[in-house]
């Protein structure tokens, strides 16, 4: 039992942390282009247009696979309720996997959604 507890808490700390940060990079991207806090790539840090576009992109995709991940990860979890620890672990283990190529997609959605809007330079086309 408290395995399953422990990876299933493990397993809702990633669609809310996409939940949350996609809510901030949405509604407040960072007010300053830092390579601290933020979507950090090249091509959103060109320039201020395009850092607040690609904060608002990304962070809507963030904000809705989080929201989707959610009730899935949860779903897989209550699947595999009181049974042995290794089937709890592989279903956790393959709901983690789910959930990281999940979290990383976005930087290649918002990369091309980038390089369609900008051109090279930072200009909008």
């Amino acid at each position: 039992m408290w395995f399953w507890i422990f990876i299933f808490i493990n397993n809702l700390f990633v669609p809310l942390l996409m939940i949350i940060f996609g809510q901030v990079f949405f509604k407040h991207p960072p007010d300053q282009i830092n390579g601290i806090y933020g979507y950090r790539t090249k091509m959103s840090r060109l320039n201020m247009d395009t850092w607040q576009y690609a904060h608002q992109y990304f962070g809507k995709l963030w904000l809705r696979i989080g929201r989707l991940l959610l009730p899935f990860s949860v779903l897989g979890m209550i699947c595999v309720y009181g049974r042995d620890e290794k089937q709890i672990g592989i279903v956790g283990a393959a709901v983690l996997i789910v959930q990281t190529v999940m979290l990383l997609m976005p930087i290649v959605w918002t990369e091309k959604e980038l390089r369609k809007t900008f051109k090279q330079n930072g200009t909008r086309k």
